[in-house]
């Protein structure tokens, strides 16, 4: 699909949107926005929305592209989740060895004063 159709289609399913609008939403120049917008309006295609219910092709096209990105939002959340629990995990992993860096310091600085102390 290319720019022009996916902005038409966008035009024809958000009748109200306004250039700035398609523009952002398609990942295009405002100005190439109001370039195809006329020159379809010179074509006399004109971007309406659906009457009696039945969808556009452009409404389709929409629907499914929004259809797929909820998924991928879904999908990034279960990912965002166990990160966030395996990030906890890390975190009381490493809280436990520093705790056994204190334990085997205080060991060797224990054995230490005993070989000090001790004669040969």
């Amino acid at each position: 699909m290319t720019k022009s159709q996916q902005i038409r289609g966008y035009k024809e399913a958000n009748p109200l949107h306004k250039a700035k609008d398609i523009a952002k939403a398609c990942g295009v120049t405002t100005t190439y926005v109001y370039q195809v917008l006329h020159k379809a309006k010179k074509k006399k295609v004109k971007p309406v929305a659906s009457k009696n219910g039945v969808l556009t092709d452009g409404q389709k096209v929409l629907r499914e592209e929004m259809d797929r990105l909820h998924a991928e939002i879904a999908n990034l959340q279960i990912i965002e989740e166990v990160n966030d629990k395996l990030l906890v995990d890390y975190e009381a992993e490493i809280e436990q060895l520093e705790n056994d860096i204190i334990g085997y310091r205080a060991v060797i600085s224990y054995l230490q004063g005993q070989l000090d102390g001790a004669t040969v």
